[in-house]
């Protein structure tokens, strides 16, 4: 068996310091990425002490500061990215910015300095309007959205009519509020007036804002309500009597499509959600 020649350095092993700093920040790194994470780090550290001390250098406070700053940057990167992944398009990302706007609104009330007896008798007429919005939104709203059965279990069907209930609360709230602080400069000079003018604003601005939620509903997918992928487009305009053709709608996480067809025909007069596992099945628009 062959010795190791005298002048042979001994392996580097990475510096206590390195090491810890590794412990504390692999913390952060999403786990599925963090085994992968430490080796590529293990390699560089390896690779910067061995070149440092072939030639010599001694690491500086400055070189030790900027490592630590270099791996939780990256590590805070990866961290952050896998939120993006996870809660981009997601129903509790459109819950979260909706009660983000209405805590805004709320700010705005305090800073143009309305008292709450004020804001609520506000409230109470905004109230009595808001029936009447809900009606003109459902009476009014598309009905060409059919779903299958198999995308109608009765624990999904919850999900969905809890979240558009939340949006829907959320919606009529700071559209209350969003009007309130836009006449409140009025109440001063005409205070009549401006009850009229916020009333008459909470409904139009309710009207946009369930408009919008009908059709973020219908955009999402029917089992993890995240957002649809941007729509593709499949068949030609000329065959419109004789094939399919419009846009189709994808769930980033596989569970199924959204078809919705360019003009409504006999054989196909309203949009269809068609789950991963049943495929592409003109019968079902029959």
């Amino acid at each position: 068996m062959s010795l190791p020649s005298p002048n042979t350095a001994p392996p580097l092993q990475l510096p206590a310091f390195d090491r810890t700093v590794l412990r504390v920040i692999e913390t952060v790194v999403p786990r599925p990425e963090r085994a992968e994470w430490i080796r590529n780090w293990q390699a560089e550290l390896w690779h910067m002490h061995h070149r440092r001390r072939n030639q010599g250098n001694i690491p500086t406070i400055a070189a030790t500061t900027d490592l630590s700053i270099g791996l939780t940057r990256d590590a805070l990167w990866l961290r952050t990215d896998s939120w993006r992944r996870t809660y981009s398009g997601s129903a509790i990302l459109c819950q979260a910015s909706l009660f983000g706007i209405s805590l805004l609104s709320v700010l705005m009330a305090l800073l143009l300095k309305i008292s709450w007896h004020a804001l609520a008798a506000e409230y109470y007429r905004s109230l009595v309007a808001a029936p009447l919005v809900l009606f003109v939104t459902f009476a009014t709203a598309p009905r060409r959205h059919i779903e299958p059965e198999a995308a109608g279990r009765m624990l999904v069907r919850m999900r969905r009519r809890l979240f558009f209930a939340g949006k829907t609360e959320h919606i009529l709230f700071f559209s209350f509020l969003l009007s309130a602080d836009a006449f409140e400069p009025l109440h001063a000079s005409l205070p009549n007036v401006a009850d009229v003018m916020q009333v008459f604003a909470f409904v139009l601005f309710a009207l946009i804002g369930m408009r919008w939620a009908f059709r973020d509903q219908d955009e999402r997918c029917k089992h993890c309500l995240h957002t649809l992928a941007t729509p593709a487009r499949v068949g030609r305009p000329s065959h419109n009597l004789l094939e399919w053709n419009g846009s189709e709608l994808t769930c980033k996480h596989g569970h199924g499509r959204l078809s919705v067809p360019e003009m409504e025909t006999s054989w196909c007069q309203s949009s269809h959600w068609i789950d991963v596992d049943t495929g592409w099945d003109e019968a079902a628009f029959l």
